[in-house]
């Protein structure tokens, strides 16, 4: 037994004074003479001993009246804690999207979250609710009531140990508080990355693990593009589960709402199935491919948006070049040729490819340029002049990693071989050419590179056209000029492809989708102004993000934006520069959850519960207190009872 006032139990101390008025009683007998003193004498003596077990048993109820009076006071109570003790709450309830599969009373978050405000009963209690995005503190019951019942998922996810540091954050450091963590969540492996000390935390941590009715669950995983031609693509969808299933799913491929395609992904025994779907290559595509699934929602819809072609700057420097203007027509292309003398350096890193035609010579003030426009993943065609400055082409070469010039030669040879597996024409041929009619040319400079992949080769093996991978970029070495006099092959049908290439592969896909992360970083080409800056938007949603302007790009930079799957327009002054796609990560889809016992291991201070019932209903017992302070007030009452009783029934 407690007591809420212990010091009011001093008054106890007082109960000596009515035993020693017991005791000492100050009347004194008067002598009555009488006759028959014998008779006298044994009526005497009768009467002082029922007189003395009379008193005594005032003095019994007298004072068991006045203590249970005094103890009444000190308000005593049965508790294992401390009546004036406060209770600091902490909990931490995952919202992320794994929570949204179906326990038994409906969607595991929103049953936790209900059962939470039912069982909620503590007193003088001071709550803290750590969510995968928010650390509420300071709330008392109605504000965590609130902040339950307005609780949404969040794309977000906290791993284990960084849960508990928050809660370790909002320990209370005060006599009469005791500190309690309570962790209620699905507990998926992925959430669980290092070993888990809980009996560092120094404070009660109790455990209570969700777990859906069924784990089976079937997830969009991802989708890209596998093939490209110039009128269609290719979009392969990859479907998974996380169980071994025999079964069919439909799947659905939509274009700004409207149904345009359905396919069937046919799992036998399987855990993952590839799927396709063929769209045209020839204007912006915002799809989205749905699924319709039990287990978890926020999987079965994947999102994804493809840019319209735009056309591709190309940018010749030095001597003009009939060829080119032929390949790179106005239709798909943006082609200017310039000489050297009147090139517009800041025209440089507009550009997706710059052709540097029989120059003679490179200044140093170019080649600084080109290189600044390698890094920002343009592409270079280096095709050289009849009289070429050796030492400014090899410091160019040098720059790129491309190699050195060795030798001018000038004897005729054939163009007798193609390599087929260069990604440059691996999809030019459908099989190979033994038996067209060679190119050739009379002048060419050997190349003695290590680093580059030939693509055309003459009859003694040595490069014609090779390619480096270099910075960003690509570096294309042409090692012979292709003015008419020296060589012919821009009369063979080779010249096309190989040039239309140069281009094409300048020209970045612009990715299909973004994963929603703390942090994504999304490149935009654009050039803006220093006082303009870029908004995402979507129908319910418009912020600013942090950007950082380059000369033709903008980054842009979300942090700790909350943000839901679909479709989002980049714009500059109410201009739409962009659609981007952002889809959940797919890493909860797994399904893979921890044992507790293995994750607990022997930590004294946690304690395992299996329902929120158990819980709320352990913790509140262990501070529910049970006042005595009635009974008490109700025994006193009775025991002056006793008294009036004695004094008035119990005869002398």
């Amino acid at each position: 037994m407690q007591f809420k006032h212990p010091e009011i139990l001093y008054a106890l101390l007082l109960l000596i004074i009515p035993i020693i008025v017991h005791l000492f009683q100050l009347q004194r007998f008067v002598k009555v003479p009488f006759t028959n003193v014998a008779f006298l004498k044994n009526i005497e003596r009768q009467t002082r001993k029922s007189s003395q077990i009379k008193k005594w048993l005032v003095l019994i109820s007298r004072l068991l009246a006045l203590s249970c009076i005094i103890l009444a006071f000190s308000q005593p109570y049965f508790s294992e804690s401390s009546a004036g003790n406060n209770v600091n709450v902490t909990i931490y309830l995952d919202n992320s999207y794994s929570m949204q599969a179906k326990g038994e009373k409906g969607e595991m978050l929103k049953s936790a979250a209900q059962k939470i405000i039912e069982n909620n009963n503590l007193q003088n209690s001071a709550f803290a609710m750590i969510t995968n995005d928010e650390n509420l503190k300071n709330l008392d019951a109605n504000g965590l009531k609130n902040e339950l019942i307005n609780l949404d998922y969040s794309p977000n996810k906290l791993d284990l140990n960084t849960v508990l540091l928050k809660a370790k954050s909002n320990y209370i450091d005060e006599i009469n508080t005791s500190n309690k963590i309570i962790l209620i969540s699905d507990f998926q492996n992925i959430n669980i990355q290092n070993n888990i000390d809980f009996a560092a935390l120094k404070m009660p941590v109790s455990l209570l693990q969700l777990s859906p009715k069924a784990s089976q669950n079937i997830y969009l995983d991802s989708v890209f593009v596998e093939q490209k031609s110039l009128t269609e693509l290719t979009l392969n969808v990859l479907v998974k589960s996380s169980k071994m299933i025999t079964e069919t799913i439909p799947v659905s491929l939509f274009q700004d709402e409207t149904l345009i395609g359905k396919t069937t992904a046919r799992f036998a025994n399987s855990i993952k199935q590839n799927v396709q779907f063929t769209i045209p290559n020839s204007a912006h595509f915002d799809g989205k491919i749905s699924i319709i699934d039990d287990g978890l929602e926020f999987d079965n819809d994947f999102y994804f948006s493809i840019s319209a072609p735009k056309k591709i700057n190309v940018l010749s420097i030095g001597n003009p070049a009939e060829f080119l203007s032929k390949i790179y027509t106005e239709k798909e292309f943006n082609f200017t040729a310039s000489p050297l003398s009147n090139l517009n350096y800041n025209n440089i890193q507009n550009q997706n490819l710059i052709i540097l035609n029989e120059l003679v010579d490179i200044p140093a003030e170019l080649q600084r340029s080109l290189s600044e426009f390698m890094e920002n993943g343009g592409n270079l065609a280096v095709i050289p002049s009849q009289n070429a400055n050796i030492d400014s082409y090899n410091r160019l070469l040098n720059a790129f990693q491309a190699g050195k010039i060795s030798a001018k030669i000038e004897n005729e040879h054939l163009i007798t071989s193609i390599n087929y597996g260069h990604p440059l024409i691996d999809d030019v041929f459908e099989k190979k050419v033994t038996n067209f009619q060679y190119p050739k040319t009379s002048l060419h400079y050997q190349n003695n590179s290590i680093n580059s992949a030939a693509i055309l080769k003459f009859d003694n093996n040595s490069p014609f056209i090779s390619s480096v991978k270099n910075k960003n970029g690509n570096f294309y070495w042409v090692s012979s000029p292709l003015n008419k006099r020296i060589s012919d092959f821009t009369q063979s049908p080779l010249v096309v492809p190989i040039f239309y290439n140069f281009s094409k592969t300048s020209l970045k896909t612009t990715q299909l989708y973004y994963t929603i992360a703390p942090q994504n970083n999304i490149e935009i080409n654009a050039s803006i102004r220093k006082d303009e800056v870029l908004k995402i938007s979507n129908e319910t949603n418009a912020f600013i993000p942090l950007q950082k302007v380059f000369q033709n790009k903008v980054d842009l930079i979300l942090t700790d934006v909350i943000l839901q799957s679909g479709f989002y327009k980049v714009s500059s002054n109410n201009e739409v520069l962009k659609t981007i796609a952002l889809n959940y990560n797919r890493e909860e889809s797994e399904a893979n959850y921890s044992d507790l016992k293995s994750l607990v291991k022997n930590a004294e201070n946690v304690s395992v519960y299996t329902s929120i019932d158990d819980l709320f209903g352990e913790i509140e017992n262990q501070h529910k207190i049970n006042w005595l302070f009635k009974w008490f007030l109700a025994f006193s009452v009775l025991f002056l009872l006793i008294e009036m009783l004695l004094l008035k029934y119990f005869k002398i």
